[in-house]
Formats: C-alpha cells, structure tokens, sequence
C-alpha cells in the first residue's frame, strides 16, 4: 500500500488549503507568527496516494523542513513516507513545534541531534509596570520611512521587506511607537492571528541606544495591554540566546510551556 504514492510540487497554495485547515485544528497552541510567514513562503509539496492529496511538506529555500502533515484519515504509515521524502529531496534538517504532533511524531523516528531553537510563550497573568517618559501612539502612515529605517538599523532586516513589512502593519494598525522629543526609542507591534482569531501575536523593537533600561519590557506590555483590550490572548516567542527578550517576557507575565525544534535528521 505504501507503493502507491507520490510526491509533486504545488504551484499554488489553494491546492492544499482543506489540508492546511485540518493541520491547523490538530495543533495543541497557536503558531508562531514569524514561524507561520516562513512556512507560507517556503515550497509546498503535495503527498498524494493512489492519485488522490494526502498530505504535504514545506521546505524552505536552505532545503530545511519546515511542515509535514498527512491526514489522520488516510490507511498510511506516515514514516515510511517521511524517510523516502527526505530522502529524495536530500533534507538533512528541519524545524518543528511541540506543538505539532502530527509532525513531531514522525521526525523523532529520525532524530540524529536536535535543540531548541525558539520559546513559544502565551500570557500567563498581567503584570502592572511604571510608566516610563515619551510619547506613545499607533504608527501612521507618515511614519513609514521612518520606521524602516528604524528597524533596519535596529534588527539589520533588508529595507525592501521592511518596506512592505511596516506598510502592512500600519494599515492593520499594529505598529505602536514610543518617541522622547525626535528621538524613537522603540515599537511594539499588535499582530492579529490569521489563522487562530483569538490570539494576537506581540513583539517589540527598542533603539540600540535605549537596551537595557526597561523600554522592552515596557514596550511589551503595552503590547499585551493592547492585545488584551481587543479581546486577543497575548502570545510571543524568542529565540533560546536571547536573555534580554526572554527576561522581558518573562517579566510580563508569559510561560512557555512550547518550543520550536531544530532537528538534524540521521
């Protein structure tokens, strides 16, 4: 029975839309945001048997192996088709949430190494902090090239993705900013799940020149404030090395109780 399926590459993201939607009721916690724009962007291929879609797999442009869902419904024995994929495409590695069963079932069956890679969080309790001095609003079309520029020099992201990056932001009114006279000191950012509606996805960016004073922690807050006050949960992650976000996090009441994975296959 296992002879009889295929894989092709899918040209458009429709094709796989119902698998998409029955991956996404299986997950136990919302995606990660920044995770969930990498696999929209990544190749789809579709798993099909006896002609008929099973199932698909993303891989990104590194050949890393973002997702792998068959559907629970189907008679077939999901690590014999993981290792032959893998195979064929010559994946040596992947990324999977805890979060993920369907995924993460099958790919420890092939586990050389692996390491957590990033924290998911989801609020836990709020959390009351001072106030600190500037100016605190939602970013306006008027403040794109500044923000860009921001940003780039902030995080070092490429000014062509920022550019439609923020752009999306501010016309969802996402993007707050935190200003003392004409100095920017930092954004926090609202990103309403479009895939889980109750969660909203946070996160924010402080001025080099501003690290280590509390404005990530505050900046987060209001972040989650804002979250909270349209009816959202607050949910963020981190990368593992990053002690400064993790303690603002922390500090503003989140728990991780999930973790992204990064997993070299044998």
């Amino acid at each position: 029975m296992e002879g009889n399926h295929r894989f092709n590459r899918i040209t458009h993201v429709d094709e796989i839309a119902h698998l998409k939607s029955q991956w996404l009721s299986t997950l136990t916690s919302p995606q990660d945001g920044m995770w969930e724009s990498f696999r929209n962007s990544a190749m789809n291929w579709g798993i099909l048997f006896n002609d008929e879609l099973v199932g698909y797999a993303s891989v990104d442009e590194g050949n890393q192996l973002l997702q792998f869902y068959i559907s629970p419904n189907k008679p077939l024995r999901g690590e014999v088709i993981f290792k032959e994929f893998i195979g064929r495409l010559k994946i040596t590695t992947g990324i999977v949430g805890t979060n993920n069963l369907g995924y993460l079932s099958i790919a420890l069956s092939f586990v050389n190494k692996l390491h957590i890679n990033t924290y998911l969080f989801r609020s836990n309790h709020e959390v009351s902090l001072p106030e600190k001095e500037g100016t605190f609003w939602e970013s306006q079309d008027k403040d794109n090239d500044r923000l860009v520029a921001f940003y780039h020099k902030s995080m070092g992201a490429p000014k062509e993705w920022l550019v439609e990056y923020i752009g999306g932001l501010i016309e969802r009114r996402e993007i707050f900013s935190l200003q003392d006279g004409d100095t920017l000191i930092g954004t926090c950012e609202v990103r309403k799940s479009a895939t889980s509606p109750e969660f909203a996805d946070i996160g924010m960016v402080v001025s080099p020149d501003f690290r280590r004073r509390g404005y990530g922690t505050y900046l987060l807050n209001r972040a989650k404030t804002i979250a909270i006050a349209w009816g959202k949960t607050p949910i963020c992650s981190c990368e593992k090395d990053n002690l400064g976000s993790l303690k603002s996090i922390a500090n503003c009441g989140f728990t991780s109780m999930y973790q992204l994975l990064s997993i070299s296959f044998k």
